[in-house]
C-alpha cells in the first residue's frame, strides 16, 4: 500500500498481536504515561493493514512531539468501546456511532476526512434479487450492529416495510468489509451490507462490476479524530497538523488518503456530527449498549 515489504518477522507478528492487545508490553516505569501517547484505531481494517495506513502518521506525530506514540486497536467494536469508555485511549479514530457511544468519558473531535460516504447493500449481478423485499428469508452479511453503513441503515428500511430484520432475514455480523464482499462474491450470502466507496479501492475495485447495488444509506460523516479531554494542547494541536497537513500532492501522502478513502482531513467539531446523531440515536445499537 505504502510501497513498503511487510515479511511475516516474528517482531512485525509481535507488532500486530500488540496492536490488538493480544501481547502487552512491560516498560519501565521510564516509559510509562505520560511519555507514551496511545493512538487508538477503530477494528474496521486488518491489523497489517492498520498498521500499513496509520504507521506513517504516528511516526510523523512522534516526530513533531518527541515522545513515543502507540498505535493500538482492539478485537472488536465492543472491546473497542469498552477501552475507550475506560479512558485508555488518548488519541482515537473511532466509527462514527462507537465515538458517541465514547462521549461520557470524555473525548474531543478535532478533525474528521472529507467527502463523506454512504452504506449500501449490494448482491451478485447474476442474483434475481433487484429489491430490499426480496431479501426476505436470504443470508445477509452485515458488518455488525454499531456500524451504520453496514447493518442500521438497512435494518430501518426494512422496518418501513414492515419486514422483520432478525426473524424474515438469516442476518450474519462479520466484522470486516473484505469478508463481506467475497462472502457475496462466492455465493455465502446472498447479500452484502458495507460502505460503498470500499469498492472503488485498489484491492476491491476489478471486482466492482460483479455486484449490484440494490439499496443505499442516508450520507454518513467520516469517522472523527478525537482526543481525551485533559490533553496537553501542545499535543491536540500537533495532532491536527499532522492530520491536516496530509496533501493529495505529496505521493506519500495521497496513499494514506486513499487508503484512508478521502481526499483530505480538515478540522472538525462535535456539531459536524451533530445531524447524524439524529439519524441514529433511537438505533438498536443506542438502546442495547
Amino acid at each position: 500500500m505504502f510501497g513498503i515489504l511487510i515479511r511475516p518477522t516474528a517482531m512485525f507478528v509481535f507488532l500486530l498481536l500488540t496492536l490488538w492487545g493480544v501481547v502487552i508490553p512491560n516498560p519501565s516505569p521510564a516509559h510509562e504515561a505520560p511519555n507514551i501517547i496511545k493512538f487508538a484505531v477503530f477494528p474496521y481494517k486488518s491489523p497489517k493493514s492498520v498498521i500499513e495506513v496509520f504507521g506513517p502518521i504516528v511516526a510523523r506525530l512522534e516526530k513533531k512531539l518527541g515522545k513515543k506514540v502507540q498505535l493500538v486497536s482492539a478485537p472488536d467494536a465492543a472491546s473497542f468501546l469498552a477501552k475507550g469508555l475506560a479512558g485508555e485511549y488518548d488519541l482515537a479514530f473511532p466509527s462514527t456511532t462507537v465515538y458517541y457511544k465514547m462521549l461520557p468519558a470524555g473525548y474531543t473531535v478535532i478533525a474528521k476526512g472529507v467527502p463523506s460516504f454512504w452504506g449500501g447493500a449490494i448482491v451478485r449481478k447474476d442474483s434475481g434479487i433487484t429489491t430490499i423485499e426480496q431479501c426476505k428469508g436470504k443470508k445477509i452479511a452485515a458488518i455488525g450492529e454499531h456500524s451504520f453503513a453496514g447493518y442500521m441503515f438497512f435494518k430501518d428500511l426494512l422496518a418501513k416495510k414492515k419486514i422483520d430484520f432478525a426473524k424474515d432475514l438469516d442476518i450474519q455480523f462479520l466484522g470486516k468489509v473484505d469478508t463481506v464482499i467475497y462472502g457475496v462474491l462466492n455465493k455465502k450470502y446472498d447479500a452484502g451490507l458495507l460502505r460503498l466507496d470500499i469498492l472503488e479501492t485498489p484491492d476491491f475495485v476489478a471486482l466492482k462490476d460483479q455486484f449490484r447495488v440494490i439499496a443505499r444509506s442516508p450520507e454518513i460523516p467520516q469517522f472523527p479524530f478525537v482526543v481525551k479531554n485533559g490533553m496537553d494542547q501542545r499535543t491536540v494541536a500537533a495532532f491536527r497538523e499532522v492530520l491536516t497537513s496530509l496533501s493529495p500532492g505529496k505521493p506519500e501522502d495521497l496513499e494514506i488518503l486513499k487508503s484512508l478513502q478521502i481526499n483530505k482531513i480538515v478540522g472538525a467539531t462535535k456539531g459536524d456530527y451533530d445531524q447524524f446523531y439524529k439519524i441514529i440515536k433511537d438505533s438498536e445499537f443506542f438502546r442495547q449498549h
